[in-house]
């Protein structure tokens, strides 16, 4: 047997899930339909009891069904019809012939008098059933209307029509209903699919067309997606949502957003009323300050609900189009053409999906996000008096020109702070701006220190500068523009007391010119593979200054990237690098920064690469850098050492149309020669899936089969596979369920796997629909572990780009990873008998961590992953009490990562969504 053609339409509810095949034997083509889900089952029975009540209403002798082959409890084979379909012989003749005038004229006979009919009355023909597949509305002026008598088909559709000889075939009747239907409605819903040209010689013209219209969205949202067909948008779009319903919602918001644009003039009213109270009751004052401090802060948080309000009506709004388009591309007619234009190699057009379309909203800042300033409490007030370790922090500031409003703020930031052992080193790198020096000047704090350079030296020269002004035994940067919270050099401090680290950064945010904070940057913690595809530290950063003495100050050949470097450079030379998760810098978005643009600075870019470039050469690494995708990030590209042999393990049990698909795909798709596949069946039954590993053995002789008939345990499956048949280096995990996407993706692995500091590494996963699957593993995630990203867009950044860049995890799928075959055994492979199906891979990829290894995730290996389709979910009871057991097994193991979070993560963030937003406070 050979597959010629599948199709698995699984965005369908469950009870019309079909797996469509095509397929040749002897020469002979067939089309076979397989129920996906056992609730699938009883639509493939429908359709077998409904063809013959179809077949005896037919009266025109040259229309004929197309016959069964084959028939089983799931699945039904029909033979495969030769022929010219109706919609190409149209387009061939002309749309505008009067061939085709002819042709479709013949076409509405054909649904008028081919079928046995009768006359509609809504009385007795609208049934509850018919209500609940096409709605419950008025039908009256349906009635006396040519209806079909007792059963319909509704796939009447132009490319379900295949003329042969002198017949006519109808070659899919899916959709077969014991009702009566208007023929007008089966014109109608095949007439919204027809080209445009078409529709200027149509023969009818629709009296009831809006009924019509509502019978078929009832149809499409009801009945064939049902609880399918999903909108979420922070819980704000619900399942199945009407446009009626959306109208509705939107107008609910609407009010609220008036009733809190009420209490917004409320409140400020009492601020009023507050403010002529201090002026009346000076001896109060304070106390009246700090009530108006309180009611700021709710007039802001009530300013961002109004905001978050205003995103989500906008966002409904485009909401209900894209649904629209979503709907239009769900109709047969668009699925399959846009199915043969996906496989139609002569196709080079993007291929446009409404389902990949991302709805994008204005937004002045990030929803959810509202950052609140800490409070000194009478604990922090003890806890700064105990330290026992009270360094002096000199914090460096260059300044050239920078408005003095600006500085003043940065400089205040710095006052504020509740760890008062402090010395501000500002060095203005010889300003022209009059107002800028005359502020400088206009300073007197004992505790500020200025230097005015008699020539511009630049960034480097001008930090430099600042740096011959510190006394401290830490050293922090601060930029004079930007702005530190009251509590920054309070946490520093108390790190440097708890683990004496070297080097300390942490979270910041963005500050607006009108004073919004906004895109909080919550990091993971210390990442050597991502400090080399971004400078993500930036700030606010703080460092011992014998360290600095070590590695040497800021270098000029890196302006504009100075930080980026000297972090570099930094972080080679201690492993003591501790990351606070908590905002402690506010970075201002003035024009001329990066803050307000990636671009804002271009030389940067080129300096950031020759950093890193730099930083290669200091540690001895042979790799080149290329620019990522956005400004300001990078890729390492690491030359592989000789031609290592690469051995590709491949888990299955039947399922030969994944399986044929997987192993071509690696064939035919894979750049890098020098790998072995080792294809191991387990309990397979098929008679063809043992015919297609002959096939495929024959094809190529890297491809080689082994059965291993043991109960299904992917953990023993593999260790076997490594232990008895991988001859090579590395060893590539891989489902059956995988499809090649990037040729290069195994170098794209291997370069990192054959890094003797890297454990595990993965690759990036798409759904079918080019939707991320995979992009990496966050530990505690839904309360054990989950993907990163999951469901973005195959365009998509992510969270601070991180779906584009290289970057270290704590795990990373089996589906698709690489390690070395001596770090596997080393690790003693996995762990077959405390989770023989699930998590697996997470405790495999913690054990390799724990080690001392790192684990990586590249963008740049892509894949295909048709998740589960091979094994399926855990849905009986047997397989959700496995998986419970294996959930505590890992909970047991992994207690210390699962308690205090993935290093990787950052716990501002949700650990109940897998999309990198931000956590509610």
């Amino acid at each position: 047997m050979k597959i010629l053609y599948t199709k698995c339409n699984s965005e369908r509810a469950k009870e019309f899930q079909l797996q469509t095949t095509i397929f040749e034997v002897d020469g002979k083509k067939f089309v076979k339909k397989k129920a996906l889900t056992k609730e699938a089952i009883a639509h493939i029975d429908n359709m077998k009891q409904n063809r013959e009540a179809l077949e005896g209403s037919i009266l025109d002798k040259n229309l004929l069904l197309v016959p069964i082959v084959e028939s089983s409890k799931d699945s039904i084979t029909f033979e495969f019809i030769n022929g010219e379909s109706f919609d190409n012989r149209l387009k061939r003749v002309g749309y505008d012939s009067n061939e085709a005038k002819e042709m479709m004229q013949n076409y509405q006979n054909l649904l008028f008098n081919g079928f046995k009919s009768t006359k509609f009355d809504h009385t007795s023909m609208v049934t509850d059933k018919f209500k609940e597949i096409f709605g419950d509305f008025d039908y009256s002026d349906l009635d006396n209307t040519t209806c079909y008598d007792g059963i319909c088909n509704l796939d009447m559709i132009f490319s379900n029509l295949i003329y042969k000889e002198d017949k006519l075939y109808l070659i899919d009747y899916e959709w077969l209903f014991n009702l009566s239907l208007p023929v007008e409605y089966i014109l109608y819903r095949t007439y919204q699919m027809v080209p445009k040209e078409v529709s200027n010689i149509l023969p009818i013209k629709f009296k009831n067309e809006i009924l019509f219209h509502k019978m078929e969205r009832s149809f499409i949202d009801n009945y064939v997606m049902k609880n399918s067909f999903y909108f979420y948008r922070n819980n704000y779009l619900k399942k199945n949502q009407t446009l009626e319903g959306l109208q509705k919602h939107i107008e609910q918001l609407e009010e609220h957003r008036k009733e809190l644009a009420k209490t917004i003039h409320t409140q400020r009213e009492n601020i009023d009323n507050l403010n002529e109270t201090i002026q009346d009751y000076h001896e109060i004052f304070q106390n009246y300050q700090n009530t108006i401090h309180n009611q700021t802060l709710e007039i802001n948080r009530l300013n961002e609900l109004v905001n978050k309000i205003s995103n989500e009506l906008e966002y409904a709004h485009k909401t209900i189009e894209l649904r629209d388009e979503q709907i239009q591309y769900l109709l047969p007619k668009n699925r399959i053409k846009h199915i043969f234009k996906k496989f139609n190699p002569l196709n080079k057009s993007p291929l446009y999906n409404p389902f990949n379309k991302v709805i994008e909203t204005t937004k002045n800042h990030t929803p959810d996000y509202v950052y609140r300033e800490p409070i000194l409490s009478e604990e922090i007030k003890n806890d700064i008096n105990n330290f026992k370790i009270k360094p002096l922090i000199s914090i460096i500031t260059p300044v050239y020109n920078v408005d003095p409003k600006w500085i003043e703020k940065a400089i205040k930031s710095v006052e504020t702070q509740w760890y008062d052992n402090w010395e501000l080193c500002i060095a203005d790198d010889c300003s022209t701006n009059e107002a800028t020096k005359k502020y400088l000047k206009s300073i007197n704090n004992p505790k500020i220190k200025v230097k005015f350079l008699n020539k511009n030296l630049n960034i480097s020269g001008a930090s430099n500068a600042a740096l011959e002004l510190a006394n401290g035994d830490y050293i922090a940067l601060l930029d004079n523009d930007d702005e530190l919270t009251p509590n920054a050099l309070y946490e520093m401090v108390k790190v440097i007391n708890n683990s004496n680290a070297d080097f300390i950064y942490s979270d910041e945010d963005f500050i607006s010119p009108d004073g919004v904070y906004c895109n909080p940057h919550f990091k993971p913690d210390f990442s050597p593979d991502l400090l080399l595809s971004n400078n993500y530290i930036t700030h606010f950063s703080c460092f011992k200054k014998e360290l600095l003495d070590r590695v040497g100050y800021f270098k000029s050949e890196y302006d504009g990237a100075q930080d980026y470097d000297l972090f570099l450079r930094l972080t080679e030379k201690t492993d003591k690098i501790y990351h606070i998760q908590k905002i402690l810098y506010h970075w201002r978005m003035i024009e001329g920064s990066t803050s307000a643009s990636e671009d804002a600075k271009p030389e940067a870019k080129e300096r950031g690469k020759k950093a890193i470039e730099a930083a290669l050469k200091r540690r001895n690494i042979n790799a080149k850098v290329e620019y990522a995708n956005i400004s300001h990030n990078f890729r390492v590209r690491y030359e592989i050492q000789g031609k290592p042999l690469v051995s590709i393990i491949i888990p299955f049990k039947d399922k030969p149309e994944l399986l044929d698909m997987c192993v071509n795909s690696l064939i035919d798709k894979t750049s890098y020669e020098n790998f072995e596949v080792i294809g191991i069946s387990n309990n397979s039954e098929e008679k063809e899936t043992f015919q297609l590993m002959k096939e495929l053995e024959g094809k190529d002789s890297r491809v080689k089969f082994y059965e291993y008939n043991v109960e299904f345990n992917y953990a023993d499956i593999n260790n076997y596979a490594v232990e008895k048949f991988a001859k090579g280096e590395h060893i590539l995990l891989l489902n059956n369920d995988i499809e090649v996407i990037a040729p290069n993706w195994i170098e794209a692995m291997l370069e990192h796997s054959q890094r003797k500091e890297v454990g595990c590494v993965g690759a990036k996963l798409y759904y079918p629909n080019d939707t991320i699957q995979h992009a990496g593993v966050i530990i505690g995630l839904g309360g054990y572990a989950g993907h990163s990203h999951k469901h973005y867009t195959r365009e998509s950044k992510g969270y601070y780009n991180r779906l584009m860049i290289v970057q270290n995890l704590s795990a990373v799928t089996a589906a698709c990873l690489m390690i070395k075959k001596s770090i596997y055994q080393e690790v003693q492979g996995m762990d077959s008998v405390n989770f023989k199906v699930a998590f697996n891979d997470v405790d495999f990829c913690l054990r390799v961590k724990e080690k001392g290894y790192l684990n990586i995730f590249t963008p740049y290996a892509e894949l295909y992953h048709h998740e589960s389709i091979s094994r399926g979910y855990e849905t009986t009871p047997k397989k959700i009490a496995r998986f419970e057991r294996e959930k505590k097994a890992l909970f047991e193991r992994h207690k210390e990562i699962l308690t205090n979070g993935d290093p990787y993560y950052n716990p501002n963030l949700c650990h109940d969504k897998e999309d990198f937003s931000i956590c509610p406070k």
